[in-house]
């Protein structure tokens, strides 16, 4: 029996060679199409599209407009609504001119980005399956991340150009730079530069990632610098343990805190490590895979949208359609964005584990995506 990959391929040939859509590969695009215009219209519709942004950035880059601080107190409210802007301010100078627009009209130019950057995210990557892009469009994660609409899909971009540019220095400088500049979560990609012999780009990076939010830090006065670090720790104590983090599975679980943070520095670490051996061993796809793994361990804070960082590794190793693909689709059945309830916390771990798992258990077959052809 054929496997999805082994199946006929997104394209049939005609007899004049042109190409087009095999029906399977149809039918996957026609339902994509109509699942993400039917989320989009009814959030739009319920004034929740663009949630971080209509609620979060867009007033903080406002606050920048005014002079006054985009960060809230410690004791403010809007921290337990997830209404609160909590990272650097580089990210607010990218909206300062969308700040003009009506708000709808904001929700869905930035909604509308986040799709195209989840096709260019798979397109970098070297994956020509029209099958895998409309795929991608079922993933909750992916969907999650054009309802809240923040930086969690222009991370998962910001880790393909890391990858797909490896051999060279200046463009993953940039990439991660960038992105670790914008939510550190990203940190285990410099271990991966480190550990596969890439130390100009990663100091490139960190350069870079340094510079830009001390820019940034300065255009707006260092206004909020101080007590950046306590708000990130107020954040942590208000979301981790009812987050989808293994600090939030300890938490439904009855553990203390303490076991859940020991928990998810033996996770993580753990990845690390085998991030480390498997890069001195020359196996650079799984040590990345690793690497994208050990990053959402190591967090005290997992979302669904942060699982949309496992499009990549998922694209490196399977260029075209298999059943991993389908796997994030089953995260339809967790509550949507907000706090995770009950065993529905340990799905989007499950889930993952079993991702990385079938990733890391062998390369995939064919090509590297991302590699020449």
């Amino acid at each position: 029996m054929k496997s999805l990959a082994d199946a006929p391929g997104a394209w049939s040939e005609t007899p004049r060679r042109a190409r087009r859509l095999s029906p399977f590969a149809l039918f996957l695009v026609l339902v994509a199409a109509l699942w993400t215009l039917a989320y989009v219209g009814f959030a739009l519709s319920e004034d929740i599209l663009a949630w971080d942004v209509r609620y979060a950035y867009s007033p903080a880059a406002e606050h920048v407009l005014d002079g006054d601080s985009p960060y809230p107190a410690l004791d403010d409210p809007i921290l337990e609504d997830q209404k609160g802007y909590v990272y650097p301010p580089q990210l607010l100078f990218l909206l300062v001119p969308l700040t003009f627009l009506p708000v709808d009209v904001t929700a869905l130019l930035v909604a509308g980005a986040m799709l195209v950057l989840v096709g260019l995210t798979l397109w970098i990557l070297g994956i020509r399956d029209v099958r895998c892009y409309a795929v991608s469009l079922l993933w909750m994660p992916v969907a999650s991340g054009v309802l809240l609409a923040n930086v969690s899909i222009p991370l998962a971009l910001a880790v393909a150009l890391v990858w797909r540019y490896r051999e060279l220095v200046w463009p993953p400088a940039f990439a991660l730079g960038l992105a670790v500049s914008a939510k550190l979560l990203l940190w285990p990609m410099f271990v991966w530069m480190l550990v596969t012999r890439r130390l100009r780009a990663g100091v490139f990076a960190l350069g870079i990632g340094l510079a830009v939010t001390f820019i940034a830090w300065a255009a707006i006065g260092f206004d909020g610098l101080t007590g950046y670090p306590s708000l990130l720790r107020r954040l942590s104590e208000i979301q981790s343990e009812n987050s989808y983090s293994l600090v939030g599975m300890a938490a439904a679980l009855g553990l203390p805190d303490l076991a859940g943070r020991a928990l998810t520095f033996a996770v993580g670490g753990a990845l690390v490590l085998a991030c480390v051996v498997l890069a001195r061993r020359g196996d650079e796809s799984r040590s990345f895979t690793c690497a994208v793994g050990a990053t959402l361990a190591l967090s005290p804070i997992v979302w669904l949208h942060y699982l949309v960082l496992l499009l990549v590794p998922v694209a490196i190793a399977r260029p075209r359609l298999s059943p991993l693909w389908f796997l994030p689709v089953l995260l339809w059945m967790s509550p949507r964005p907000g706090y995770a309830e009950g065993y529905k916390t340990f799905l989007p771990a499950l889930v993952a584990t079993a991702m990385l798992a079938a990733l890391l258990a062998r390369p995939g077959a064919g090509r590297l995506a991302g590699e020449p052809a």
